[in-house]
């Protein structure tokens, strides 16, 4: 069974909402895309680059706060 992005700390739904738009839908999809790939489809997807959106998604593939 697959798990929610949200099992991600700091990763709430709507994080979620926007990763399904780019066709990842789990944890395990999006540990396996990794944050480099994962931030490359949201800007491809017209996602406005931001920093601390890139900065909390690697943080979190880590699992630190």
């Amino acid at each position: 069974m697959a798990s929610p992005i949200s099992s991600f700390r700091n990763l709430g739904p709507a994080y979620e909402d926007s990763r399904a738009k780019i066709g990842i839908n789990s944890a395990e999809e999006l540990r396996k895309h990794g944050a480099d790939e994962t931030y490359r489809r949201l800007l491809q997807a017209g996602t406005k680059p931001h920093f601390i959106g890139y900065y909390v998604l690697v943080m979190a593939l880590q699992g630190r706060p």
